[in-house]
């Protein structure tokens, strides 16, 4: 063999791999700061782009606000007239229709004009529009602005560590927003994600299907091994047709957490995050609520319903629609079925968890399955205290007939 013309692939040795190795990793920071700074200047240059269609002046800083999972969210500075402002600007996920934004904007404007005024207004273009247009490549995408809500971020979803002054003013923010929006005429515009039982009935097949994807990670092999009680506790929260139309309709935050509140002196000041809001039964906002607001997860607690904590909340819902004289209070069906819709909201929960895992790319592995083994938890705390819950809710009611919540 006539090796003049060949290239010989040595055998590296530990140093050479080393430094090969090294080099590698400097490559890829490199990479990553390169992307990240591109990402940046792209996500900057979308919103200056997108607040041209406003008469809101020049943008002076852009800051992007954490925390949530599916829109991202920017706090931006306008200087207008030598004047600066402050606004809140929302980039919706991929893939949003059009229809699920107005009814948003639509709700949001209704409820603000009725009575709930602690959340953002919409800034309108000047066309006279709630949100903006624009492409990402063959993708199209939106944003709207609000204004900007005073008040503390003191918690996130998944630490609802209020105090009692807290969750009382939780529960009248809630119920303000349900008697405000009590008449809200949704026009046709509908939410694409069915009401809850309508989900609630779609969902085993779904996982069953699920637990048969051939992956093997900690998650899925979770969700296998706790799918056959999932599957029992969604077949016994399903509540009949026929109870279900004693239990009134009502526009749905849908998303009441701590996150998506904002606080100053153990109160309630702010109220926004409404991209999930939709028409659906009352008691469901109620019960996820509780279940976002109420629920453990501190180390041996985790999972565990704070039963005094909700009982702060339903009393202090029902008093706030008392002194309000509109939306009536929580009746006598929904008091009875409260137990099976707080078992049914956390089955919605669980569903987040796991649509999100299946569906997303470069998810933190063990941040989502903390999630599913808190809402797992939850669940199973849930069907072994039902008389518990019963009683706590028939309390709450009793006490509502007679007046002296």
């Amino acid at each position: 063999m006539d090796t003049s013309k060949m290239r010989c692939l040595e055998e590296q040795n530990v140093n050479q791999t080393f430094a090969l190795f090294t080099q590698s990793e400097d490559l890829k920071k490199i990479a990553t700061s390169f992307f990240e700074s591109m990402e940046t200047a792209l996500i900057r240059n979308q919103i200056v782009e997108a607040l041209q269609d406003y008469d809101l002046g020049i943008v002076t800083a852009v800051y992007e606000i954490f925390g949530g999972y599916v829109n991202r969210s920017f706090g931006i500075v306008m200087e207008k007239n030598g004047t600066n402002y402050e606004y809140y600007v929302r980039k919706y996920k991929y893939g949003i229709a059009k229809t699920e934004i107005l009814l948003e904007h639509s709700m949001i404007d209704y409820s603000k004009a009725h009575g709930l005024d602690i959340t953002a207004g919409l800034i309108r273009t000047k066309d006279g529009i709630t949100f903006v247009k624009k492409v990402e490549g063959t993708k199209e995408i939106f944003f709207a602005v609000y204004e900007f809500l005073q008040g503390d971020d003191l918690y996130t979803w998944d630490n609802p560590a209020l105090n009692d002054a807290e969750y009382a003013s939780a529960a009248e923010v809630l119920a303000t927003f349900h008697n405000a929006a009590r008449n809200f005429n949704p026009n046709g515009l509908v939410r694409v994600e069915p009401k809850i039982m309508e989900l609630l009935t779609n969902l085993p097949e779904k996982y069953k299907t699920l637990g048969q994807v051939d992956i093997d990670t900690k998650f899925h092999r979770y969700f296998k091994s706790k799918l056959n009680s999932i599957l029992k506790v969604i077949e016994s929260s399903l509540i009949p047709n026929h109870i279900l139309e004693k239990m009134p309709y009502s526009p749905c935050h849908n998303d009441f957490h701590a996150g998506n509140l904002k606080f100053a002196n153990s109160k309630v000041v702010g109220i926004f995050d409404f991209d999930w809001s939709k028409i659906d039964h009352r008691l469901s906002d109620v019960t996820l609520a509780l279940t976002y607001l109420c629920s453990s997860w501190q180390d041996e607690q985790d999972g565990v319903l704070l039963i005094d904590k909700c009982a702060i909340f339903i009393k202090s819902y029902q008093r706030k629609l008392l002194e309000l004289g509109g939306l009536e209070p929580l009746n006598a069906v929904e008091i009875e079925y409260l137990p099976m819709m707080i078992a049914a909201a956390n089955i919605y929960l669980i569903n987040w968890d796991v649509a999100a895992y299946y569906a997303g790319t470069n998810l933190n592995e063990y941040e989502y399955i903390a999630y599913l083994q808190h809402n797992v938890r939850l669940m199973h705390w849930i069907e072994n205290h039902k008389t518990e819950i019963a009683d706590l809710a028939k309390t709450a009611g009793q006490a509502n007939r007679e007046g002296n919540i």
